[in-house]
């Protein structure tokens, strides 16, 4: 219950924290949008599904939210949405970092060892529609050659207990 309650707050900090300025608009293949035209459905755990029913056509996107750890490859399934409707992962201040549609494969991008809350943004539909969506990891981005330099260099004090 804990971990829901702050994965919320997480969540919803961004998009209320942000001035409302020219600086906070992204522009994006769906077009500009601002943290207010932005509805958060629901929030959904690796490996889990969500299933959420938008009602209205305000404000203009949806989004579900996740958290996960910079290149951590994710599996985006999007259902309910009209087929080729197209999506843009955003990090919590809606900058875009990839796209896709009814499903595609992403990795997240590595800013860190913390953990980050991620955003799926789609357009609102015009009529009541069920939306559901499962974010699947599905292995680790290992393409990053400081990611090697960082598991080989380990520290002088791990070197020296793991001698024998």
């Amino acid at each position: 219950m804990n971990k829901a309650i702050i994965l919320i707050c997480l969540a919803a900090f961004p998009i209320f924290a942000q001035e409302k300025n020219s600086y906070n608009v992204v522009t994006s293949t769906l077009g500009k949008y601002q943290p207010s035209d932005v509805k958060v459905l629901a929030i959904v755990d690796y490996g889990k599904s969500k299933i959420a029913l938008d009602r209205t056509a305000r404000p203009r996107y949806r989004a579900f939210v996740f958290s996960g750890y910079g290149r951590d490859r994710v599996e985006i399934t999007l259902k309910g949405v009209a087929p080729g409707t197209p999506f843009i992962l955003t990090d919590s201040t809606l900058n875009p970092i990839g796209r896709g549609s009814t499903q595609t494969t992403i990795s997240l991008p590595y800013r860190g060892p913390d953990i980050e809350v991620y955003y799926i943004v789609f357009p609102a539909s015009s009529k009541p529609t069920q939306v559901s969506v499962q974010v699947r990891k599905v292995g680790m981005d290992m393409s990053d050659p400081r990611l090697i330099s960082e598991i080989n260099a380990g520290t002088s004090e791990s070197k020296s207990q793991g001698e024998f």
